[in-house]
């Protein structure tokens, strides 16, 4: 690999142009409205983090497994065209083999190979549409080609595609295409042991997998913090549905696609609706009814709940701690409970400095701003430290259902479920 600086993000390459639409020039694509965006800026990557990209895209093409950091969550990464290396992910997560697999790819003209050729023109503008959300915390899931491995799809006829945003994650999908001299997909579900709280950390993956991956690639703490939205894109005759919340809600979803003027209103399942058993193959990831669980009983408290806590119980909330100061921590509390206290500042998240100096031990906030942005981002982060604590029960107050709000509950639910 070229040992000079690359540049990836939003304005890299021609990809931007084609991430519009996945049509021949003309195609109606172009009238999908616009919706905002999580996208990175330009990012320059060093010499020694093209190494760590090399070793990362090697290991994946032998087959592999790789911890991959993306903007949601650090995936599970192994070659999707892979049965042995597929195989591998189910072990290594203890993943029943119901729950389909999520295939990556680098780029927005690598994603029609994967999908059936014979899409009708309806599924087609639905796709145009939405994978202008491209790169991004978008899945999107269609007929899938013949090629696609059924261990992949939990035996479905249907595949879930990405491309994420992330410039590590793009530069290794990117070097494995080039070193295979064909576009390789990789799968990668949240790199932890299944139904356990999801990494947004490298040193989070090295907790729970490190015995069992080839390689760690660190690319910081995650920007949006909980997995991607996906939706089917139906068919002719089916609306399309949100089959997991993310951080784009149904009203971009409805934006974008309402903006052409498809028939049809999008379906929307809730974490109640969705649930499921194990036993049976799902449609898409995320949709069992116990997941993203921490050891600790967790119980989901209603909004605005101002109940004395007990004293084995700590409480998690949205909103800001009264009394804290921006920034700071109990030091006590941190070194108590985090395995690695002694990290640098600089691998800490927001999420590893939450305040409870002035608060008291056992109220926590997962945002210090308030908002439901930065929630997301220290969700998993927060709901991990406090599983290493010494309380015995997780008391969270819920925060508003709107926005990336519904995302944050729908897991927080299924952490919830007994």
């Amino acid at each position: 690999m070229r040992e000079q600086e690359i540049e990836l993000g939003a304005n890299s390459g021609a990809e931007e142009t084609d991430a519009a639409k996945l049509s021949a020039p003309g195609s109606e694509a172009l009238a999908c409205g616009s919706a905002m965006s999580t996208r990175s800026g330009p990012v320059k990557l060093e010499p020694m983090t093209l190494a760590q990209v090399e070793r990362a895209a090697e290991f994946l093409l032998a087959g592999e497994l790789v911890g991959l950091p993306t903007e949601t969550v650090y995936g599970l990464a192994a070659r999707g065209d892979d049965a042995g290396a597929i195989e591998r992910i189910f072990l290594a997560k203890g993943r029943p083999r119901t729950n389909p697999l999520i295939l990556h790819v680098a780029d927005v003209n690598d994603v029609p190979q994967f999908f059936t050729k014979e899409l009708d023109s309806v599924v087609q503008r639905r796709l145009d549409c939405l994978s202008t959300l491209w790169p991004g915390p978008m899945t999107l899931i269609g007929p899938k080609r013949e090629t696609v491995l059924d261990a992949v799809t939990a035996g479905g006829a249907t595949v879930a595609i990405r491309v994420p945003d992330h410039p590590l994650a793009r530069a290794v999908l990117r070097r494995m295409k080039e070193l295979a001299g064909e576009v390789i997909p990789v799968a990668a579900p949240s790199a932890n042991v299944s139904n356990y709280v999801s990494p947004t950390t490298a040193e989070h993956v090295r907790q729970g997998l490190g015995d069992r991956i080839a390689m760690v690639l660190d690319g910081g703490a995650c920007r949006v913090g909980v997995e991607s939205t996906i939706v089917h894109l139906g068919s002719s005759e089916d609306p399309p549905s949100v089959l997991r919340s993310g951080f784009f809600g149904v009203e971009t979803i409805v934006q974008r696609i309402d903006s052409a003027e498809l028939a049809g209103q999008v379906v929307v399942q809730s974490a109640t609706s969705a649930a499921q058993s194990e036993d049976q193959p799902a449609a898409a990831p995320g949709q069992f009814a116990k997941h993203y669980s921490p050891q600790t009983q967790l119980v989901l408290l209603p909004p605005g709940d101002r109940s004395p806590i007990p004293d084995d119980t700590l409480r998690i909330v949205f909103e800001p701690v009264e009394g804290s100061r921006s920034g700071s921590s109990n030091p006590r509390l941190l070194n108590r409970s985090l395995p690695n206290a002694g990290l640098a500042d600089t691998r800490l998240s927001n999420a590893d400095r939450v305040n409870t100096d002035l608060a008291g031990e056992n109220l926590w906030t997962f945002a210090e701003d308030g908002t439901l942005e930065t929630a997301a981002s220290n969700l998993y982060a927060v709901l991990r430290k406090a599983d290493a604590t010494r309380f015995h029960r997780i008391e969270v107050v819920a925060c508003e259902e709107s926005g990336i709000g519904v995302a944050i509950l729908d897991r927080l639910r299924r952490a919830a479920h007994a």
